[in-house]
């Protein structure tokens, strides 16, 4: 008797040591498909929760499943086996996703973005109403004798939330994926799929209370309230949705306190947090006990939690990874490892694949269609809101979730589900691709325009992006752009805060725009924003922009300053700035030198100067528009007058610098003088230079500049003698003390200016100061901001301007085309003055 109840035993150990052992393989085996297909898939640009499901897919009875048979081992698929090992994980899961939904987001564009969101679903909503009864018979056809109207208004019901929900996290990953965080569009895109999220999480959430279970013949089986009035139904909502307001609350009180307790803290310990997961899967769990989901519990939490304080911070910080890279793969797995593809009961391929593009035809329709109608409302192009659209028309978590309830209360077969699930997966697939094909060509459009301040008519708008690494930046390049204004022409200034991502934890990406605190909150949390984090960064920079205000003289209306933020490693933030280029169509770039002004006047490099010149190097070599480095050393205020002398010697970067600073005399408060440097005809003569093809378009420049600034008192223009590098160093002292900002060009490559530059500039490194120690200023900008040139350490700035390389391409091939005809079809340096011929490259698509 003994030795059978041994036998037993070990028969049972076996039986479960062999199911977990399978269970083992199969979340291996899904972690390890996920990420194969995930590093192919995305460079196509699609999310990995593609992958998940394909990985699940797999490992279902579609494939693996048909060779290892699970029943034996007491398992009915492989998505049941993975669903009940995940069960607790998926309740962290679902809080993880309520956590990342940061409400407060949705403050920066919050009418927009919930128009959008409206706009998109009310036409997915009057879609899915109508194409709703056709889908339920379709895949229904034997139901027609034994239907239920019940059945089908569930089934319609469920239809609508999977048509017009948008999966918010997959949206925010296509986002970044497309460097379109910084830009209004991305900001759009997030703010109205946090919108729809939540809007269809709540709906989801409010079905699972009292959901009616279907039999197989289609009928409702009687429930705990479906004999019940109304109004007991009604009491019994109440008392879930109070339920679920205390498990909230306790799980908020709880965050709050330990926030109290570990305030001036980065973090909370180990156990702290091991602590909390614990009660919020023990609240989700009681809420289930009452009758409530656990799942949709956990998210409720994970919305409510308090965003700012130490805990919210290590929520995020330790569970980004294991959540996404671990916990996302198996719970998408499991959803894909339950579809079996061989079994659609009586549809064909050909059926079965009509069933699939109909419903991704009307969700793409009601999605993309009800977004483009609504943003061209607002004022978008056509093309942004096309972005709009296919980001909006994203799938992944609330589609998902209403589907698994359709199966739990049996509304769908396994052919629906099949069918729902495969035109997700393709509406997703599709997003990614559309998206970034749109976005391509539009950058491709901007990357044939001419963006050059020498061809850019005085009246015309300049758009301005200046860069800053942080606050004390802001009030010198916002002096520099309003500057730019001029006297009646429109200036669009952006300002794009570049962020050094310094850390492998990385925030979401929402948790970067929180709003500030107030003054309790902000007295009680300095200290520890200034030890740690992005957002108090963000927030001085911020305040800063709204402290410094800027005026329309004519109009005595404020200047807006549009902000973005870039937050990258330094090795990457050159294609931030870029982007940002391309998004504000900017004619000019102007990034801060590497270099600060120290306290004794005195130039230093700071934290990360050697990542910041080589950023600098970068925007130079590759950027699309004219890009200016600026060597800060205290401009005056706006309102102080601005003495500017602009350096020309020769070439077309020097061009540039004379073409802005003419911008720059037509403000009321900036006076602006051209001091010309120029080779003795002596020593030109022996030297043997002859006039270059360079230099004869430096006088044709000069001459419209005398004609059109010079003899109307405009602007103060000098000719200087110069024989050699010292003559010009000699000179360069002498203007030492009459100016506040120094405007050169940066010379050297296409727009060195030839020989004549090179005579003049040959030993003006006779200063203590290596040779080429910063190549990205040039010879002459090199040796105004040095420390060793007399005066210049206390007395002016320096902005050093590279002329847009491509623009220099296209005046070389312009040349060429007209050269039998270069004295009546020339190119104009200032177009004002005569009408471009040729327009091939300067197309201009209208994007805002």
């Amino acid at each position: 008797m003994e030795s059978g109840v041994e036998c037993a035993d070990v028969v049972h150990g076996d039986y479960f040591m062999g199911g977990m052992m399978v269970i083992n393989g199969l979340m291996a085996v899904v972690l390890l498909l996920s990420g194969l297909f995930h590093s192919f898939l995305r460079r196509l640009g699609q999310p990995s929760i593609i992958s998940h499901i394909l990985a699940g897919v797999v490992v279902g009875p579609t494939f693996l499943g048909r060779a290892v048979d699970l029943r034996r081992l007491g398992m009915q698929n492989a998505g049941s086996a993975l669903g009940d090992t995940i069960y607790y994980l998926r309740i962290i899961f679902m809080f993880f996703l309520g956590l990342e939904m940061d409400l407060r987001y949705l403050r920066h564009n919050l009418r927009r973005s919930l128009l959008l969101a409206c706009g998109g679903s009310a036409i997915s909503f009057l879609l899915a109403v109508a194409a709703g009864p056709f889908f339920y018979g379709m895949l229904h056809p034997s139901s027609a004798a034994t239907f239920h109207p019940q059945k089908l208004y569930a089934s319609t019901a469920l239809f609508i939330l999977v048509l017009t929900s948008t999966a918010s996290p997959v949206l925010i990953r296509i986002v970044t994926e497309l460097k379109l965080t910084t830009s209004e569009t991305g900001q759009l895109a997030i703010g109205a799929a946090f919108a729809t999220d939540i809007a269809s999480l709540t709906a989801i959430s409010m079905m699972v209370v009292n959901p009616t279970i279907f039999g197989h013949d289609g009928k409702p089986l009687p429930s705990r309230s479906s004999s019940t009035s109304c109004s007991t139904q009604l009491i019994l909502f109440l008392w879930m949705a109070l339920v679920v307001c205390v498990a909230v609350g306790v799980a908020v009180r709880a965050a709050r306190l330990m926030n109290r307790m570990r305030r001036g803290r980065q973090y909370v310990s180990k156990y702290e947090l091991l602590g909390m997961l614990l009660l919020i899967v023990g609240l989700s769990l009681a809420v289930q006990f009452m009758g409530y989901s656990a799942s949709m519990a956990a998210f409720l939490i994970g919305l409510a939690v308090p965003r700012e304080g130490p805990l919210a911070r290590t929520l995020v910080d330790r569970l980004t990874y294991p959540v996404h890279q671990m916990v996302m793969p198996l719970c998408f797995g499991a959803i894909g490892a339950r579809l079996d593809f061989a079994e659609i009961g009586r549809f064909t391929a050909t059926q079965f694949a009509f069933a699939v593009a109909f419903t991704t035809a009307v969700s793409s329709a009601g999605k993309v269609g009800g977004t483009v109608l609504v943003g061209r409302w607002l004022g978008m192009s056509a093309r942004e809101a096309l972005v709009l659209g296919f980001l909006l028309n994203v799938k992944g978590y609330s589609d998902i979730l209403a589907i698994n309830l359709a199966d739990k209360s049996n509304v769908w077969g396994d052919t629906a589900q099949v069918v729902l699930v495969v035109a997700s997966i393709l509406n997703t697939f599709m997003a990614g691709p559309a998206s970034a094909a749109i976005v391509r060509q539009q950058r491709r459009a901007f990357k044939y325009r001419s963006h050059c301040l020498q061809e850019l008519r005085v009246e015309q708008e300049l758009r301005v992006l200046v860069c800053v690494h942080g606050a004390g930046g802001v009030q010198a390049m916002l002096t520099l752009a309003e500057l730019s204004k001029g006297s009646s022409a429109p200036v669009a200034v952006y300002l794009l805060h570049l962020v050094e991502l310094q850390t492998a934890r990385k925030y979401a990406i929402t948790h970067l725009y929180n709003q500030s605190l107030s003054k309790e909150e902000e007295e009680e949390e300095e200290e520890e924003d200034a030890r740690w984090g992005y957002s108090w960064e963000m927030e001085q920079v911020t305040a800063a922009v709204h402290g410094f205000t800027t005026y329309d003289y004519d109009a005595a209306v404020p200047v807006p300053v549009r902000q973005m933020t870039a937050i990258s490693s330094l090795a990457s933030m050159d294609a931030d700035v870029r982007n940002g280029v391309e998004d504000a169509r900017a004619s000019l770039v102007i990034v801060p030198f590497h270099k600060e002004q120290r306290y004794d006047g005195r130039m230093v490099s700071r934290r990360g100067g050697d990542g910041r010149r080589q950023l600098n190097q970068r925007i130079l070599q590759r950027a699309r528009c004219t890009v200016g480095i600026l060597v800060e050393r205290r401009l005056p205020e706006e309102e102080a007058m601005q003495q500017v002398v602009a350096v020309f010697l020769s070439g077309a970067d020097d061009r540039e610098a004379v073409a802005y600073a003419t911008r720059l005399s037509a403000h009321p408060w900036v006076s602006v003088s051209v001091s010309r440097f120029m080779l003795p005809e002596e020593s030109r003569r022996r030297m043997g230079m002859s006039m270059s093809e360079e230099e004869a378009e430096d006088e044709e420049f000069m001459a419209e500049v005398r004609a059109r600034f010079v003899s109307p008192g405009q602007v103060t223009y000098t000719e200087r003698y110069v024989s050699n590098g010292v003559e010009t160093l000699e000179s360069l002292s002498s203007m030492v003390g009459e100016c506040s900002l120094f405007v050169v060009g940066r010379g050297g490559g296409e727009g060195g200016g030839g020989a004549a530059r090179n005579t003049m500039t040959r030993g003006m490194a006779g200063l203590e100061v290596e040779e080429e120690e910063c190549p990205e200023l040039g010879a002459v900008g090199e040796v105004l901001a040095s420390d060793d040139f007399l005066g210049c350490c206390s007395c002016a700035s320096v902005l050093v301007l590279q002329q847009h390389k491509l623009h220099r391409r296209m005046r070389t091939w312009k040349k060429q085309k007209h050269k039998q005809h270069s004295q009546s079809q020339s190119l104009p340096f200032f177009p004002d003055a005569a009408a471009d011929d040729d327009d091939i490259f300067d197309c201009d698509w209208n994007y805002d």
